[in-house]
């Protein structure tokens, strides 16, 4: 009997825990992309790999600070361009990594890992005369994930350091976690029906 109570009661915390996570949390994210190392394929230079998404050659670049993994370019459209150099594009992209919630540098529990799935805007101007990049931003919408991203939503915005061929990005990720909390569920359960062993209590 106290087993049936203690289960029972156990799911409903669980299940309780798991209904006010259902709208998600927001985590504001920050930090530096940049391409990988000259030395593809070394030790260090993951993203020089390639993608452990689709298996093939991308072009990537290595996330660091709140996002650790790989930024993936998947497709690149350009709308618009000026005499003076400036260029609207738009297309789509892929993350593959974690968000970095402990601040340790590399992915590790209890950090959510999956992959994010996003739509971009990107505006840039170049010198008409070498085609050097002078400034760029762009916008990224999230519209889907897999693994601790799945449902998750937000906005990622970068500013390229054209001095050092480097991007600041700053924004949001909102995260669905009801698949976390229900693969816990299970779990806990599991543990609690699981035969005790011989002992005084």
């Amino acid at each position: 009997m106290k087993k049936t109570v203690g289960l029972t009661a156990l799911v409903a915390m669980l299940a309780f825990a798991g209904a006010a996570l259902a709208e998600g949390r927001t985590v504001r994210v920050s930090g530096i992309q940049a391409p990988p190392d000259a030395t593809a394929g070394t030790p260090g230079d993951p993203c020089a790999a390639l993608d452990p998404e689709t298996g093939q050659p991308a072009q990537a670049n290595v996330m660091a600070g709140s996002l650790i993994g790989c930024w993936y370019t998947d497709t690149y459209t350009v709308i618009s361009t000026t005499p003076t150099g400036v260029t609207h594009a738009i297309g789509s992209e892929h993350f593959v990594g974690c968000l970095d919630i402990g601040r340790r540098g590399d992915c590790t529990e209890p950090d959510s890992t999956g992959t994010l799935a996003l739509t971009y805007t990107f505006e840039y101007k170049q010198d008409p005369a070498t085609q050097q990049e002078i400034w760029g931003h762009c916008e990224h919408q999230i519209v889907s994930g897999t693994g601790d991203f799945a449902a998750a939503a937000g906005r990622i915005d970068f500013k390229d350091n054209v001095s050092n061929g480097t991007s600041a990005y700053r924004g949001h990720i909102t995260l669905d976690d009801r698949g976390r909390t229900a693969h816990a569920v299970v779990a806990a359960a599991a543990a609690v029906s699981q035969p005790r062993p011989s002992s005084m209590c």
